[in-house]
């Protein structure tokens, strides 16, 4: 028996997400699907990230077992051979027995990308969130401070309750950058909620627009109450761009 590590990139556009699902086009269904084809084999491919429909990833990190001998480079020619363009297994090793892609991350890096700018761009098509109107990106990064640390996300994230998430989260930094026309920004946490850094970024656009105060984001975290955010960035902005093994830098 071999545990094998894949390191994927994806454009999310075409993609219900990473998780399988019945009837509709994923990220994880269209890989044990050619797994399958190359390995004459049923895997379980677990992913480090489900990534929501129209979620980019430059780093997801998955891994599976097998019985199969096959050289890992010989896989990873075959994956991409096979693999829509859309996809592409950027790297294959062999890890321990005990290696979990999901269980074994240390830490996640998301970058969100917002093209701020009168005109859109036919280049930043469903790879950025277009936004034609002004933003003060000094408000975004003051306002951004606040959701760094151990925090009740509830405010933030689209929990169902009924499953007992616990909504307490760490997220480490938050960087809010401009270059030209387009605004990063990017997120390091150990494990993050559904919707969580899409909530954060459009929260983090209404202060730039000026519709909030920096200060609005420490009273929205304490309200514990997703009423009180009701703002959602759309998914083509966002990328999973790292999953930290053993290296993550907080």
């Amino acid at each position: 028996m071999r545990n094998l590590k894949l390191t994927v990139e994806y454009l999310g556009t075409n993609y219900y997400g990473w998780q399988v699902l019945p009837d509709k086009p994923t990220v994880q269904g269209k890989l044990i699907e050619t797994l399958k084809i190359i390995l004459r084999e049923d895997v379980k491919l677990i992913g480090a990230s489900r990534t929501d429909a129209g979620v980019h990833a430059f780093g997801q990190v998955a891994n599976f077992k097998t019985f199969s001998d096959i050289e890992t480079e010989r896989l990873k020619r075959a994956l991409n051979g096979l693999l829509p363009p859309d996809i592409r297994v950027v790297e294959v090793e062999e890890v321990p027995l005990s290696f979990d892609a999901r269980r074994s991350a240390e830490g996640k890096r998301y970058r969100y990308r917002i093209f701020n700018r009168e005109v859109a761009s036919p280049f930043e098509y469903k790879r950025a969130w277009f936004f034609p109107f002004p933003l003060d990106v000094e408000r975004m990064r003051e306002a951004a401070r606040f959701f760094v640390g151990v925090h009740d996300f509830t405010t933030f994230s689209k929990t169902d309750r009924s499953q007992s998430v616990n909504p307490v989260r760490e997220v480490n930094a938050v960087y809010v950058e401009k270059e030209g026309n387009v605004i990063e920004v990017t997120v390091y946490g150990r494990s993050f909620l559904r919707h969580m850094v899409r909530i954060m970024v459009a929260t983090l656009v209404k202060v730039g627009e000026g519709k909030l105060d920096p200060d609005s984001v420490k009273l929205m975290m304490e309200a514990k109450d997703r009423k009180v955010a009701p703002f959602l960035a759309p998914p083509e902005g966002l990328y999973l761009e790292k999953v930290y093994y053993g290296d993550y830098p907080y």
